[in-house]
């Protein structure tokens, strides 16, 4: 086992998420996990042979105990009536939960079964940061049985409740069979009375990776692709596919698709899809289709299944037409690395347009900056910053509006001549190569490391902008974009006070003014955003307070577009990025080119 377990490189199969596997000779058994397990989550098991009265005592059996040097351990045991039970954390943080079916109601004890745990605790893995709140939209608890070995596992009892950021899923050392010994504050625990053979845990809460063991693979059909959002495709029957989205540098469940169809045989019907449900944001809303990855077109699944605790959510499509002959099938129009490069390739042959390498990524990959300009950077003109894909890639794909932006500008000789535009098509570019919902190769969200903890990646960004502002350049607005979601139209989110800072009333009514012009141009409705509270964490937060400028953060919606022209909402399609350029070009135009100005 590698000493720094990393399992986002490469990863293809459920194996690769594998922690442990070992064959027990004895009971109690203890075993030392991964020093450094990437994701905060862990689905575990035994394999056990027992008679049926095995499964009473009078005082209940511990099955597994986790314990850790930091945080707080937990405990799976069987209750003296033979229910699951899970036991873990402290104080606020103490979770308990008992499965509603006894364990003899769902497995045969004439054979060898399996029993065990699912449980992610996001939280965990931010504790220590001054946004750890935010991980506490992810957290869940699953109680698992199997009646034999090659059978799926059933889910007979779970808990949403919140865990603390103590309550570690993964710990340093689980003693099987029995509780661990000594030490403050350590669960204890009778020895279980039957055999246990064998233990796996996998660094994932995703149960329904083993839900189907005779499966046969399918990555000839749906193959994993750099910057993917697929992995794991396996036959359901002759005709059907099922694929997971490919974990994430955050979590080993994502909200976004990306995966490359191909069948030579002609045999799939169907691609059944498991896809994260994560509420009104960052979520899977639409779908698309490509057949070279250049022209995409919205497609509707044949069904649409989501699970009774709001976090499981399943797509299905019928393969036929155009897609029987192979393609891509997405939730966003990506913008993934070769996108990127074309973008590149195509802005170096623009006038007045250039491209610069401003610094690179904590694995060493170049990141981008295109300037468009007529003349130097100094006091003379006004500046524009645009900020594209802080997460990825159904957040990168705010890429694609850069284009067309350039050709606005190049076509407005007066808006040339007043500012100079300075455009990152993506920050997070590791992210985008392996492909991920949002952190980067350190596990940090870019987006919030703009003051503290400065990552390479924003360091590059600051460092370019910093050096702007010592020579002169000012930067007016900046507008950092995002993307992905169900959102009721794009979200333009302006700046608001906090404790820590409040925009002057100058700089208020500054954006009111900006705020009018995105409204009327780019159909950036107020009824559609709401203020974002001035911290020292994010891009906008940075270029306001450091650059003085006005700085609103765009989320753009998978969803849904109220376009400006026609004055209705309009369901997402790839015209929506031309729509959003030309109408930040046109606000751009009328404010910085005005008299005066």
């Amino acid at each position: 086992m590698p000493g720094r377990y990393q399992p986002f490189r490469n990863l293809r199969t459920v194996d690769d998420l594998l922690l442990i596997k070992r064959e027990l000779t004895r009971n109690p058994a203890t075993v030392r996990m991964p020093a450094d397990p990437y994701y905060p989550e862990i689905c575990a098991w035994v394999n056990v042979r027992c008679e049926e009265r095995d499964l009473f005592s009078p005082e209940g059996q511990t099955l597994l105990e986790g314990t850790t040097a930091e945080g707080e351990g937990w405990r799976l045991l069987l209750t003296p009536y033979g229910y699951l039970r899970f036991e873990g954390g402290e104080g606020k943080s103490r979770l308990e939960c008992e499965s509603p079916l006894p364990l003899h109601a769902v497995v045969d004890t004439d054979k060898e079964f399996r029993v065990g745990l699912a449980m992610v605790n996001y939280a965990w893995s931010l504790r220590d940061r001054p946004y750890a709140v935010e991980g506490s939209a992810d957290f869940r608890l699953r109680l698992l049985a199997a009646p034999g070995l090659r059978e799926p596992f059933s889910q007979i009892g779970g808990s949403a409740q919140p865990m603390g950021p103590e309550l570690a899923p993964v710990p340093e050392t689980l003693t099987i069979g029995a509780g661990a010994e000594g030490g403050a504050g350590r669960l204890t625990g009778r020895r279980f009375a039957g055999r246990i053979t064998r233990f796996v845990a996998y660094n994932t809460s995703r149960a329904e990776l083993f839900g189907n063991p005779r499966a046969k693979g399918a990555a000839r059909v749906i193959p994993v692709i750099p910057g993917g959002g697929g992995f794991a495709p396996r036959w359901v029957d002759e005709e059907t596919i099922e694929v997971f989205t490919r974990p994430s540098f955050n979590l080993s469940s994502s909200y976004w698709v990306f995966l490359k169809i191909g069948d030579q045989s002609g045999r799939l019907r169907r691609v059944r899809v498991h896809v994260k449900w994560r509420g009104g944001v960052n979520m899977t809303p639409t779908f698309f289709f490509s057949a070279d990855r250049r022209r995409w077109r919205r497609i509707i699944p044949a069904r649409v299944w989501m699970g009774d605790d709001a976090t499981d959510f399943r797509v299905e499509f019928e393969v036929t037409g155009e897609m029987s002959q192979g393609g891509y099938l997405a939730s966003c129009p990506p913008f993934g690395e070769p996108e990127r490069m074309e973008l590149l390739d195509w802005a170096r042959t623009q006038p007045h347009t250039s491209v610069a390498e401003i610094g690179k990524s904590v694995e060493g990959r170049a990141l981008h900056l295109i300037r468009v300009a007529r003349g130097e950077d100094g006091p003379d003109k006004k500046g524009v910053a645009v900020i594209c894909g802080q997460h990825s890639p159904l957040e990168i794909m705010g890429g694609r509006v850069i284009r067309p932006a350039i050709t606005g500008i190049l076509r407005r000789p007066k808006l040339l001549a007043a500012a100079n535009f300075y455009f990152v098509p993506t920050v997070n570019v590791d992210c985008s190569h392996y492909g991920g919902n949002g952190l980067n190769a350190n596990r940090r969200n870019n987006n919030r490391h703009w003051f503290s903890d400065i990552q390479p990646e924003n360091a590059a960004v600051i460092g370019y902008f910093d050096r702007l502002k010592r020579a002169g350049q000012s930067i007016d607005f900046a507008v950092d974009i995002h993307a992905g979601g169900i959102f009721k139209n794009h979200v333009l989110m302006q700046m608001g006070a906090s404790d820590e800072f409040s925009p002057t009333q100058e700089a208020l009514a500054e954006q009111e003014t900006w705020r009018d012009l995105l409204e009327r141009h780019a159909g950036l409705r107020r009824q559609d955003g709401w203020a974002l509270p001035q911290l020292k964490l994010r891009a906008s937060d940075y270029f306001h307070q450091v650059h003085g400028c006005t700085a609103f953060c765009l989320e753009l919606s998978t969803c849904s577009y109220f376009d400006p022209a026609d004055e209705e909402t309009k369901a997402f399609g790839i015209e929506a990025f031309e729509t959003l350029a030309e109408g930040l070009v046109r606000a751009w135009e009328e404010r910085l080119c005005r008299a005066g100005s």
